[in-house]
């Protein structure tokens, strides 16, 4: 069988165009007299095509029934995808003082499960300022619109989340060493799926820091978070057992340490307390860790490592959060001028959390996530790439019962237009949705 034809891809012709276009166009036409003479505004457009092959793109559990839930005998599909993207960077009078933008449209088109095909749409606008030797600071915002796959659960039809981020950042520097960062964050999640909606969120976010960086480049950064999160689309079943508010408070030390030109150390201890509005019983603290090293043996050659004991909102109604020990690697090797290889692997374990109210389920198995891939970049010439990206992604209940296997396999060819070199790693172009 061959695929179907995609409709047309282009993002919006001249007419109304969609809003993180028209935001850039609005940006662009704002900030081309802006700034001195000298002043360079960098562009970068990207435009990013691919075939993908995945086994089971709804993640459906070994041994579900695919003939009753999707009407044929397996769960496999393959999808094509257009991304076009944009960033813009323009320098407001100095490079301390600066306007970002980056924005994605595209589509993603499945040969079978139709009912999955989507359009992706992100967002992202970073206004960097410096009004004195001693005042800088940041604002941002962005928004990011994508299909959403519940790790442990089944669900045939398409959920699109929408995200909304906003921050705030001032920071006075005492010395050149010494800054005081204080921050305010909200975050905005929707689900367009009603089996999901349980997981709206919005948090809001206030951190304050103290922040050491010595004149080689390392960092020292002590401070305190309180994060406070509700639900507003629990229904009364689930807020009896996973209540509708919360809030936590962090404290926490972060260090990045240059210990040389190739190797850099760094890493993050934290106190976490969580304290359940209406649920007293769910309340809880946990020591949170991050420790991650990185070593460039050559110039052509990276591998990072990384250790992490984090805490995870659940995705099932099941269990109240997860608590995840995990280990990541990395290798980068430049093979040549125009071929790059990368491998990476994870093994990471959840530990589920039972809510400690009335009704609440009985105690869950530990869940054991295993990941491993690689991608290889060929540069065909000046501004084209060809990759190829495979992951293999196997998700296990300890003792038996669960078990989701992922196997993706992506081609694809990119262009990119810098108007200057580099402007596009700098901006943070080509992250995948």
């Amino acid at each position: 069988m061959r695929l179907r034809a995609l409709p047309d891809l282009s993002i919006r012709r001249p007419g109304p165009l969609s809003r993180p276009w028209r935001a850039m166009a609005l940006a662009a036409l704002a900030t081309a007299g802006a700034g001195p003479a000298m002043a360079v505004v960098e562009l970068a457009v990207q435009l990013d095509s691919s075939w993908a092959s995945d086994s089971n793109p709804l993640r459906l559990p070994a041994g579900a029934d695919t003939q009753t839930l999707l009407g044929r005998s397996g769960p496999g599909d393959s999808t094509m995808a257009v991304d076009l993207r944009a960033a813009l960077i323009a320098p407001l009078g100095s490079d301390d003082t600066r306007l970002e933008l980056l924005a994605t449209e595209g589509k993603r088109q499945y040969r079978q499960q139709t009912q999955l095909d989507h359009e992706v749409r992100q967002l992202e606008a970073r206004l960097f300022w410096q009004f004195s030797p001693l005042w800088r600071g940041r604002v941002s915002y962005g928004t990011d619109e994508r299909l959403y796959q519940p790790q442990n659960a089944i669900q045939v039809g398409r959920d699109l989340m929408r995200q909304h981020v906003g921050l705030s950042e001032l920071s006075l520097r005492v010395t050149e060493e010494l800054a005081l960062p204080f921050t305010l964050e909200r975050l905005s999640v929707r689900h367009e799926n009603p089996q999901n909606q349980f997981l709206d969120r919005n948090d809001h976010a206030v951190q304050m820091a103290v922040r050491y960086t010595s004149p080689l480049g390392s960092v020292l950064q002590l401070g305190t978070r309180r994060t406070a999160v509700d639900y507003p689309n629990r229904g009364p079943a689930d807020a009896a057992i996973l209540d509708t508010r919360y809030t936590d408070q962090l404290n926490f030390v972060d260090i990045d340490w240059t210990y040389s030109p190739m190797t850099q150390v760094g890493g993050r201890l934290g106190w976490l307390q969580r304290r359940y509005e209406n649920l007293g019983s769910n309340d809880f603290d946990q020591r949170l860790a991050t420790l991650r090293a990185s070593y460039q043996p050559s110039p052509l050659t990276r591998v990072d490592l990384e250790w992490g004991r984090r805490v995870y909102d659940s995705s099932t109604p099941s269990s109240l959060y997860f608590l995840s020990s995990g280990v990541r690697a990395s290798m980068d090797w430049r093979w040549s001028e125009l071929t790059r290889l990368r491998l990476q692997a994870s093994h990471d374990r959840q530990h589920n959390q039972q809510p400690g109210s009335i009704g609440a389920a009985p105690g869950l198995p530990d869940n054991m996530v295993n990941r491993i891939g690689g991608s290889v970049n060929y540069a065909i010439s000046r501004g084209w790439r060809l990759y190829a990206e495979g992951l293999r992604d196997r998700f296990t209940t300890v003792g038996g019962g669960t078990a989701i296997q992922q196997n993706v396999l992506r081609l694809g060819l990119e262009y990119t237009y810098e108007s200057v070199s580099g402007t596009a790693a700098r901006a943070g172009l080509g992250r995948r949705p």
